[in-house]
């Protein structure tokens, strides 16, 4: 079975390699030596590419599978997202620039030269149960079917160290799973998500979390106009829709910081995973100073990234 390095098998096939990172090259699914099975509940992801002519088969058989794993003892969530775009301003481009990327994988997808990019999450409430489903059997055996470029995917096992919504910060293993359970970003939505790839060093990981869910805190928690602003309005609590003209957006949907279970090499993992109601909302995000001074606490511990590709979801099954 191949396994790659996924962002930057994409970088290259977008004509970018110097500006991605190396992530994560091989599987992550079970401890090395020295390592433990995580507590609470995981998450299954894989980030893997198909030619465009393969794009039913595979949807329909994602969708199967969902069915068979709400028979699956601990089964939560899956969700399917498309990449469509790129962040600009995680790459501090000028906000002129900001949304210029916003459907670039789409669009080449369109005509033909790049392939589809997928990441998959199949959540479960606990380690033991992820591993007795299945699942990673049955991926493998589904992506074999569409030749060379599909087999060479990545997969890990990761753990949410907190995620939030507009309504609660959650940080216990209860709250988690119940928010794993509940995932908001339903197809007919046409919600964003953002799924920024950072990599740190596995000593660095006590510290890297207490700070990132301080940035979580903020990023779920802000917004433009807010009060004091000159242009604040209080019929839109939440904030006003972001757009290329203005530096306004609402509250994130919901975020998540997910850190891979196991460590590759000397180095960890991190997904911060975020589902926004436009792509400006999160790009006006980025430009805020109260965003952008709780990023600077966590920027010296980041050796790998950050990417943050826009995904559309494809797919969404709570088991609610």
């Amino acid at each position: 079975m191949q396994r790659r390095d996924f962002m930057k098998a994409a970088a290259l096939a977008a004509g970018s390699m110097a500006m991605m990172p190396a992530m994560a090259n091989a599987s992550m699914i079970k401890p090395a030596k020295g390592e433990k099975a995580p507590s609470g509940a995981v998450t299954l992801y894989f980030e893997f590419r198909i030619m465009g002519k393969f794009k039913d088969n595979v949807l329909k058989h994602v969708n199967e599978y969902s069915k068979v794993l709400h028979g699956k003892k601990g089964f939560l969530s899956l969700s399917l997202k498309n990449m469509v775009g790129d962040s600009t301003m995680v790459h501090n481009y000028p906000t002129n620039l900001k949304g210029v990327l916003q459907s670039a994988y789409f669009d080449a997808s369109k005509e033909g030269s790049l392939p589809l990019f997928y990441s998959l999450f199949v959540r479960f409430e606990n380690y033991h149960d992820l591993m007795a489903s299945g699942t990673t059997q049955w991926f493998a055996k589904l992506i074999a079917k569409y030749g060379p470029l599909s087999k060479n995917y990545h997969e890990g096992v990761y753990k949410t160290v907190a995620a939030g919504d507009r309504e609660h910060i959650y940080t216990t293993e209860t709250e988690i799973a119940k928010f794993l359970r509940e995932q908001k970003d339903k197809p007919t939505n046409r919600y964003i998500t953002v799924n920024n790839h950072v990599g740190i060093f596995t000593k660095d990981r006590k510290v890297f979390n207490k700070k990132s869910t301080s940035l979580l805190k903020v990023a779920q928690n802000t917004f433009r106009p807010a009060k004091g602003d000159y242009d604040y309005n209080p019929k839109f609590p939440k904030g006003i829709p972001g757009s290329y003209q203005n530096l306004h957006y609402r509250r994130a949907i919901s975020t998540e910081i997910l850190q891979s279970a196991f460590s590759d090499g000397d180095k960890t993992h991190y997904l911060f995973h975020g589902v926004w109601e436009s792509i400006y909302d999160h790009e006006n995000s980025h430009i805020d100073p109260r965003f952008r001074a709780d990023v600077m606490k966590i920027f010296p511990y980041i050796v790998e990234g950050p990417v943050e590709p826009f995904y559309e979801t494809i797919i969404l099954d709570n088991n609610a």
